[in-house]
């Protein structure tokens, strides 16, 4: 009787505490919701209440006055809202100026103490605002984050804040990546820098770690500019077969062939997918030129490229005159058929 008395009364005061916690939890969610609801007012108020003056100052070119200079987190959080939307809306080199030399000097120690925080997010926010802002101030405090154990997301934050404030620290990383990115890391850092850095890295292309090369190479073909295509020409004479078949990708991107001679020996490659490439190539040269070359591929042994050696040809204005005539003087079946299938006629009867 004793123990039930006793195991009531345990189960009575576990009843208790769990409530006292559940209570404890809900008080404090509600607490911070509340402060949170409080703090979003008074950015919402900021913003409102000063935006016209940032207007002025940003766009009007209004000198700037020091009642613009935050007295609060809060108000920071209302500078950074207005920054962001004008960086977003607006490519304007002097806007972006303004922003720079404005946070460098009254932003700086706030996303200095941020970068030395304990949290993770906090890093990050500060990384993001560094970035944004071109807070050049705090490249020393990002170098001297990224000597420490850091996360992969901080890792490629502090790439892309080196490539606006360090490059040479940057290519470093580049060249030899102490944590390795995805190919999909590399495109999207590669992206958006700076021709320079661009160039600086095409000349160093064979020290690059494979996965940043491949990025480089789709990125020069993103980026369609003619300067790059002695660069990936240069590729072209790779062992590695994944480096040839981007750089015909990336030079079928750009749009443009200056010496034909480099491509001819694509045409009888032992693999499919540069055979492929080379005819799509081939649509960026006279049909006059390319036509033995056509017919060569229209015979091959992949249906892929037989369809697009057809396709290449039909772009030209002599194509169906062509094909038609190679229909007259084959022997080859499946040729013969993918040339009727181009001209829209079905297989030969």
């Amino acid at each position: 009787m004793a123990m039930i008395q006793i195991s009531i009364k345990f189960v009575l005061l576990l009843i208790f505490l769990l409530t006292l916690i559940l209570i404890s939890i809900g008080l404090y969610l509600i607490f911070k919701r509340i402060r949170e609801v409080k703090v979003n007012g008074k950015i919402e108020s900021y913003v409102h209440d000063y935006e016209g003056d940032w207007h002025r100052f940003l766009i009007d070119g209004i000198p700037f006055t020091k009642y613009l200079i935050p007295r609060s987190r809060e108000e920071i959080m209302g500078i950074e809202e207005i920054f962001a939307t004008y960086l977003k809306n607006l490519s304007n080199e002097s806007i972006q100026v303004k922003i720079s030399e404005f946070s460098n000097r009254y932003l700086k120690d706030y996303y200095s103490d941020l970068l030395h925080s304990k949290s993770w997010s906090k890093r990050m926010n500060a990384m993001f605002r560094i970035e944004d802002f071109r807070i050049s101030s705090l490249q020393k405090d990002c170098e001297k984050l990224g000597r420490k154990r850091i996360s992969r997301e901080e890792y490629f934050q502090l790439l892309k804040i080196y490539s606006l404030f360090n490059k040479k620290l940057f290519l470093q990383h580049m060249l030899v990546s102490t944590v390795p990115l995805s190919e999909y890391e590399y495109k999207k850092l590669l992206l958006n820098l700076t021709p320079e850095l661009i160039d600086n890295l095409t000349d160093k292309i064979g020290d690059l770690p494979k996965t940043c090369r491949y990025s480089l190479i789709e990125t020069m073909g993103l980026k369609r500019d003619i300067e790059y295509l002695p660069h990936l020409e240069m590729q072209l004479k790779q062992e590695d077969v994944e480096i040839r078949i981007r750089s015909l990708r990336a030079i079928y991107e750009i749009g443009v062939i200056i010496n034909p001679e480099t491509y001819l020996p694509f045409v009888k490659s032992p693999i499919w997918e540069e055979r492929l490439m080379i005819a799509k190539l081939f649509q960026l040269l006279p049909l006059s030129y390319t036509l033995p070359h056509l017919q060569i591929l229209l015979e091959d042994e992949s249906w892929w490229v037989r369809s697009q050696a057809a396709r290449t040809m039909m772009n030209d204005k002599n194509g169906r005159e062509s094909l038609e005539e190679y229909i007259e003087n084959s022997s080859d079946r499946y040729a013969i058929d993918m040339a009727y299938e181009a001209l829209g006629k079905g297989q030969k009867p």
